[in-house]
């Protein structure tokens, strides 16, 4: 099962956001053990913007954390978060795409500006690879 059809399960009004509940259900799906202060602590780190829920991309992230508590690997995450973009499964995310899923996470943003959402495409296809989501994510975390 991949993470998008997880989160589907876990976003139980399917508003494409997961309040704490919800969170805390799934997290306990997979580490039965974790106590409430662990999952206040995930769940503070992942809610980025302080609204009270996560959405999909971060939960994914949070899943690949293994039971030592340590980051799985890398590009597993990555890979995970480029999946939940690439919504035709046909290995390359476009700006439809882009907007497609923003538009589920409730961001206003017309196609356009999904367009110049994406500074990376080495190809110019239109559209972005794996190897151009990588590079995309891994500036973005660098200007954090």
């Amino acid at each position: 099962m991949s993470m998008a059809e997880i989160f589907e399960r876990v976003d139980k009004n399917r508003d494409a956001k997961i309040p704490w509940d919800e969170f805390a259900e799934a997290i306990r799906v997979f580490y039965p053990k974790i106590t409430s202060e662990d999952i206040d602590k995930m769940f503070i780190v992942l809610d980025v913007d302080g609204d009270g829920q996560i959405d999909a991309v971060k939960f994914a992230s949070c899943l690949m954390v293994n039971e030592g508590g340590e980051r799985d690997n890398e590009e597993v995450v990555m890979k995970e978060a480029f999946d939940l973009y690439d919504i035709d499964g046909d290995r390359k995310i476009s700006a439809s795409e882009i907007h497609v899923v923003l538009k589920r996470l409730g961001e206003k943003h017309t196609i356009e500006e999904c367009v110049t959402m994406v500074p990376v495409d080495k190809y110019g296809d239109g559209f972005v690879s794996f190897e151009e989501f990588k590079i995309m994510m891994s500036s973005k975390k660098e200007s954090l």
